[in-house]
């Protein structure tokens, strides 16, 4: 993260002011702070062992090792940029995530920005993806930690080389498409739902490669934490 940080700052792809990135990575490491005092009460890591515990078969098990991971990650991947997309069709999951798209600067940090009403939806979604398919729990884990690597990556406002960008996004989510799901515009950021691989955007037709003029949500300000907190429950 802090070298993604870094990164925005000497080469960003698009130019912010001072006060406007102040503000946003401030908001951003409240929201990161507050949601992971209530995981550690909570002890999310106890749900997904349960969830492991009861899971309906152990056929995972039976693959070699390499076999599990690469299953395991791509069948995780899917279901979360199916629960991605779901959570901008379903008006009942929008007014938890679009707390995430609310925020005008988009950086490495936004990848923490996360209302925790969402994070709570997602672990029960993602216990059942592991019930079901008897997916071991080390690839759960390595999948997490694959997630928040790439997650950063791609919320980051870093300038890549356009040989580059195009040749990542055969294979992963980009920054620059990322950014394109971050527009203020509905029609645009009703796309690019990807996590990791952007094969599934590919695939399900949802890839869109226009360049938002603005990033955010129309006519609606930036959420500061504690606005950020109760904006779900709020009716604009």
């Amino acid at each position: 993260m802090i070298v993604l940080v870094l990164l925005e700052t000497y080469f960003p792809e698009r130019e912010y002011t001072a006060k406007l990135k102040g503000r946003a990575y401030l908001t951003n490491l409240l929201v990161f702070g507050f949601n992971n005092s209530i995981f550690i009460a909570f002890n999310i890591a106890s749900v997904s062992l349960i969830a492991y515990s009861y899971r309906l078969h152990n056929s995972f098990d039976l693959l070699p090792v390499w076999g599990q991971a690469i299953l395991g990650v791509l069948l995780l991947d899917f279901f979360i940029w199916l629960w991605h997309l779901s959570n901008h069709k379903i008006d009942f999951l929008w007014r938890f995530h679009k707390a995430h798209h609310s925020e005008q600067f988009l950086n490495a940090t936004s990848a923490l920005r996360f209302h925790l009403g969402e994070l709570l939806l997602s672990v029960l979604i993602k216990s059942v993806i592991l019930i079901v398919f008897g997916i071991s729990f080390w690839i759960f884990v390595l999948y997490e930690v694959l997630v928040t690597f790439f997650a950063a990556f791609h919320h980051s406002n870093i300038r890549l080389p356009k040989w580059f960008q195009l040749y990542l996004e055969r294979f992963i989510i980009s920054p620059n498409m990322h950014r394109t799901h971050h527009s203020a515009l509905r029609d645009e950021h009703d796309s690019n739902y990807g996590v990791i691989f952007s094969w599934w955007d590919l695939l399900f037709k949802t890839f869109d490669d226009r360049q938002p003029k603005n990033i955010g949500l129309v006519n609606i300000s930036e959420k500061t934490f504690f606005n950020f907190l109760l904006f779900p429950f709020r009716k604009k």
